[in-house]
């Protein structure tokens, strides 16, 4: 009986585990972005999307740039969300789009910000990378 247990069991996780990961690979193949996302304070914003731009083919322009730092600025209460946009970006001769939405984090008079930025998976990927190597280099 206990063996009739065990393997039910391996079946329902294994039967899981395949669902999850087919499923998956299959709304990415049919085109779902994907997401990235990081704490900042407001002083990196700008910083952040300025060096995101260099590792892209087509990046932020300054004026993007400044309008997102513009909406942020402009949210003023503690988990406010604020679709901020989708831009046009282009990477390896790819053209994507980069949606990005804001959650505000007010404590003691200071504020965060989580940005999340959509996009395709190999788009998300330079994101990812890019969050992370910010983060190192700042020993944040």
């Amino acid at each position: 009986m206990e063996t009739l247990l065990g393997l039910v069991l391996l079946l329902v996780i294994a039967g899981g585990v395949y669902v999850l990961f087919v499923k998956r690979r299959d709304t990415v193949n049919q085109g779902e972005q994907l997401a990235a996302g990081m704490n900042f304070d407001l002083e990196n914003v700008v910083p952040f999307f300025e060096e995101l731009s260099q590792v892209l083919d087509q990046g932020f322009t300054g004026e993007q740039i400044d309008f997102i730092q513009s909406e942020i600025e402009g949210m003023k209460k503690d988990h406010e969300l604020n679709e901020i946009g989708t831009f046009p970006v282009s990477y390896k001769g790819a053209e994507a789009e980069i949606r990005i939405v804001a959650e505000i984090h007010i404590e003691d008079d200071l504020k965060e910000v989580v940005l999340t930025m959509y996009s395709s998976p190999e788009v998300v990927r330079i994101i990812d990378q890019e969050m992370m190597r910010f983060v190192e280099e700042r020993e944040m």
